[in-house]
């Protein structure tokens, strides 16, 4: 028997789309494809991270290596400033 997932907190989110891409959404679930749009939405949304999230998740902590080379220079600069190095 498969252990059961503990279910995480949902938010909910407002998006404005095209009334032509509700209604094919809507397409989709009258077609049996999918119980509902919100079910559209979020496998749409889970394919585009799992394809696309860990580039941004890259692009994120390269951010944050960049502040911290910068906060690091920062220091060095009033460091040398208070010994009369500059």
């Amino acid at each position: 028997m498969a252990a059961k997932q503990a279910k995480q907190p949902t938010d909910r989110v407002t998006v404005r789309l095209p009334v032509s891409q509700i209604q094919q959404m809507q397409a989709l679930v009258d077609a049996g494809m999918y119980r509902n749009t919100t079910d559209v939405v979020y496998n749409a949304l889970k394919t585009l991270l799992m394809t696309k999230g860990g580039e941004a998740k890259q692009t994120i902590e390269a951010q944050k290596g960049l502040l911290d080379i910068q906060q690091a220079l920062a220091q060095i600069e009033a460091t040398k400033k208070k010994l009369g190095l500059s």
